[in-house]
């Protein structure tokens, strides 16, 4: 861990405070949108100005405060001060609906709203609506919002502070309260696919153990170094492990608030970016946009591009390293880890979809799904030593990730049995996400444990039959969900989106499939759509696909005779 101010690093905030020191003026993030900039120095003096306000206004250590904001200056700002202060910040997802953000806020006990001028009547985009400030405090019942340029410093006017002004009025001298390494210093929210968001509890420790193994595991940004932050700071596992490592390391993060593939290849040219991190739809969307006009941009200061959160297709990871002629790092980790949990180096030349070994400070293990019983032990994936005990048959080989260590939460906010579920006795975390080590000991997700078909007694995972649609040159993007099946209880069909101009079939999609994946897995139907559904983090929303699959059948199994 590093250290300040005569000791190791205790508290989140204090990365700030650390950077101040060691970097001074240098710019620790730029807005892309709005050219605005913020020195290591100007950020840690506005957490304490956001640190000092919130006191003054009554908030107390532990008290949970929302964060509404897009990818601008005052999302950084606010999430540290809140910590400084004592207090838990609370980020909420700026695409989910109005009702489910009020169960958040109201779940998290949130009385004070800090929001953008931006988001104020809320926004139509063409990806999602986006909830009005004044109807999430409505619905959660919140007593307090914080907008820039609207309200008073005081509060007085209906219940709105202006942010700016409070700031302005701040001491920018603020002393924080005491507080543990463990204690809580944020509460963020899963995203909701399978039931209602959890509130994920995670701690100081947990937060700077994530940027600590980032800072000194694979390629590390020093301060030299310039990195795009194109996904949404709200998902904290994505800020703590990007921007957190920039903080830690005395980098440059350039944000950029609406995500697109000219966009991101515009602002590398424009910063000279050196480090672009992205999900690997976005990287899809990056290599479009580059492909149809390459001699347009720039991409000479690209040194390493990294991938995560979702599966990487294998032609994007070849064009991107091909085109880009650089090295792509893929790595795996959960909300529930506040960040990367494994790392594939760029030095090691693995297939798209090798996650990698244990970051450090990490034990991880695969166990069966059902009985939870050891299937490949944590000694067999040390990093630091050669595979052992690994058996031959690769299904053996196969199980559900556990990992334990210093990064993963302290559980779920007010749920205890969903905590004594997912924890075992001795500390293991179960993630539900299925796992299978090769022979080298590195890592490959297979798929997430809730989202296996079974179809006769066949187990199928889905992300397996996207790999091989995505190898269709006439397929941009593929995702394979479950349909109830009369005889087989359940088979997979495909939702698909044909690359432009392309001359795509449901029999041909079909027939491709049966030639390059087992009999069994091969989708029963393909529907082509526009694009897929995406959470803010673009990862594919199945349950909405599973919706349109009960439309697309009118509620009836699909019948014996669609098979080929």
């Amino acid at each position: 861990m590093e250290h300040h101010d005569g000791g190791p690093l205790q508290h989140a905030d204090a990365v700030l405070s650390m950077g101040a020191h060691r970097y001074g003026e240098k710019d620790a993030i730029v807005s892309l949108e709005y050219g605005e900039a913020q020195s290591f120095a100007d950020l840690d003096e506005r957490a304490s100005r956001v640190a000092s306000a919130l006191t003054e206004r009554g908030v107390e250590p532990g008290d949970r405060v929302g964060l509404f904001l897009p990818n601008t200056l005052q999302f950084p700002e606010t999430f540290f001060g809140t910590m400084r202060a004592g207090a838990i910040p609370v980020p909420l997802n700026l695409r989910m609906d109005v009702e489910t953000l009020g169960y958040i806020c109201s779940d998290a006990d949130v009385d004070h709203l800090v929001t953008s001028p931006l988001l104020v009547g809320g926004m139509e985009t063409d990806r999602a609506t986006v909830a009005a400030p004044a109807d999430i405090a409505a619905e959660a019942g919140i007593a307090t919002r914080w907008i820039p340029g609207m309200g008073d410093p005081d509060g007085d006017a209906d219940g709105v502070v202006d942010y700016e002004a409070a700031l302005e009025a701040a001491d920018p001298d603020f002393d924080p309260p005491e507080r543990d390494t463990d204690d809580v210093a944020v509460q963020t929210y899963t995203s909701g696919t399978t039931g209602r968001p959890k509130g994920v509890l995670l701690s100081h420790r947990n937060l700077l153990s994530v940027q600590e193994s980032m800072a000194t595991s694979g390629p590390s940004p020093d301060p030299g170094m310039t990195g795009l932050m194109v996904l949404p700071l709200f998902h904290v596992p994505t800020l703590n492990t990007v921007m957190g490592k920039y903080l830690y390391t005395g980098g440059t993060v350039i944000l950029q608030a609406r995500p697109s593939g000219e966009g991101m290849l515009q602002a590398i040219a424009q910063f000279d970016i050196n480090e672009v991190p992205a999900v690997p739809a976005l990287h899809t969307m990056m290599y479009r946009a580059y492909s149809e006009n390459p001699d347009a941009y720039d991409v000479s200061s690209v040194e390493a591009l990294g991938a995560a959160a979702a599966p990487l297709p294998d032609d994007t990871k070849r064009n991107l390293t091909r085109d880009f002629d650089v090295s792509m790092s893929e790595g795996w980790g959960m909300t529930e880890t506040a960040g990367l949990v494994t790392l594939r180096s760029p030095a090691v030349n693995k297939a798209a979809g090798c996650i990698g070994q244990p970051l450090r400070n990490l034990e991880l293990e695969l166990r069966d799904p059902d009985t939870r019983e050891t299937v490949v032990p944590a000694r067999a994936l040390n990093p630091r030593k050669a595979p052992t005990d690994l058996p031959e048959d690769e299904a053996e080989r196969t199980g559900e990730i556990a990992v334990r260590g210093p990064q993963v939460f302290e559980g779920y906010h007010g749920l205890p049995e969903t905590n004594e579920a997912v924890f075992d006795d001795e500390g293991w975390f179960h993630t539900e996400d299925v796992g299978r080590v090769d022979e080298d000991g590195h890592l490959w997700i297979v798929d997430r444990a809730d989202d296996m078909i079974i179809a006769g007694g066949e187990n199928i995972y889905p992300a397996e039959v996207e790999d091989a649609l995505y190898d269709h040159p006439d397929i941009a993007e593929a995702a394979v969900v479950a349909a109830p099946h009369e005889v087989k209880g359940e088979a997979p069909v495909a939702f698909v989106v044909p690359e432009p101009d392309a001359d795509l079939d449901e029999q041909a999609v079909r027939e491709y499939s049966l030639e390059n994946v087992a009999s069994y897995a091969h989708p029963r139907r393909v529907f082509f759509v526009d694009e897929l559904p995406r959470s803010a983090t673009q990862k594919v929303q199945r349950y909405k696909l599973e919706e349109q699959v009960e439309a697309e059948l009118g509620g009836e199994p699909l019948a014996s005779s669609e098979q080929l």
